[in-house]
């Protein structure tokens, strides 16, 4: 699949190099580039309501997470007596 997404580039690179040469492959980049600057300034709704939706599971996650239990100070100092003698 990593050679074919870089036969992919590749290919579009020599494309746009034998069309319209390196004003044509600067134009390209300066597009894809303001429209991933546009997009990251705004991004849309259903960007945002997936963000706050996996941001609210995770945190509904770590508020069930089973808490380690507390054992009795008492039980505790048993066993260390037991261990000692």
């Amino acid at each position: 699949m990593l050679k074919t997404f870089v036969g992919m580039i590749i290919g579009s690179m020599m494309t746009m190099l034998l069309l319209g040469g390196a004003s044509t492959a600067d134009q390209v980049l300066a597009n894809a580039q303001t429209l991933y600057l546009d997009q990251l300034n705004r991004p849309d709704g259903t960007t945002t309501l997936l963000l706050l939706v996996v941001l609210s599971i995770f945190m509904g996650a770590l508020t069930l997470w089973p808490a380690k239990p507390v054992k009795e100070t008492e039980k505790v100092i048993k066993r260390l007596r037991r261990h000692c003698k």
